[in-house]
């Protein structure tokens, strides 16, 4: 055994990583959910965000095997992270800065999953939309509605360069066909198909007849222009 492995295999947990003067030490960390939902049985994930615009997310995310109730205590680098918990029922997630010290905890808030409902398309086979904020255009089919587009938060201060926005078909009932405008962290091999568009990429958990006829009108209708000041 060389003398840095050595070295490293005594050390163990909070080990300083690397020889030659390349530290990188790792951090056991703590996430609680919320008061309110601490017994709750979720799923945890870390994804790092200080990777590589070329780099694997899926492959570089830390995730629990199996949902567990109670804090989620595990071994980070330092860095900033999206961390996120998920149950049937609720979302939880937060963006944080591990700091290369010792006994850290993290309280993760429950996401508010209400849509922002911002436009209906009732009249008419079809409607023009166009939303000051972002700068998106697109048209809706009758029956559609959206909600408020957004630059996704990156977290560290980064907003993401291409907005993002979800269309839906505005019917009650699981079935509803939906679509979502370059989303964040999308895995297509667990969430569904993403189809190319030409501002990015619009994703859906199932392209069915309903889903498939919205994308027929919806995608070649995507602009960005420029934003209200």
């Amino acid at each position: 055994m060389k003398p840095c492995a050595g070295a490293l295999a005594a050390l163990g947990l909070g080990m300083w990583l690397g020889c030659g003067g390349a530290l990188a030490q790792e951090v056991a960390v703590t996430f609680a959910l919320e008061p309110g939902h601490e017994g709750k049985t979720v799923s945890w994930s870390a994804t790092p965000l200080d990777l590589p615009m070329d780099a694997d997310m899926l492959a570089a995310m830390i995730m629990e095997p199996d949902p567990i109730a109670g804090p989620w205590q595990v071994v980070l680098e330092p860095g900033s992270y999206l961390v996120s918990a998920f149950s049937e029922e609720d979302v939880f997630e937060l963006t944080v800065v591990v700091e290369p010290d010792a006994n850290q905890s993290y309280i993760v808030p429950a996401l508010n999953l209400t849509p922002q409902v911002a436009y209906h398309c009732t009249e008419g086979p079809s409607c023009l939309v166009q939303d000051p904020d972002t700068g998106l255009s697109f048209v809706l089919p009758q029956g559609w509605g959206a909600e408020q587009p957004y630059f996704a938060d990156l977290g560290g201060g980064e907003v993401a360069a291409e907005v993002s926005g979800v269309f839906f078909e505005d019917t009650d009932g699981e079935e509803a066909a939906v679509w979502f405008l370059n989303p964040v962290d999308w895995i297509e091999d667990d969430n569904g198909p993403c189809l190319e568009v030409s501002i990015g990429t619009l994703c859906s958990f199932e392209i069915g007849p309903a889903a498939q006829a919205g994308f027929d009108l919806i995608a070649p209708s995507l602009a960005v222009g420029p934003s209200a000041p």
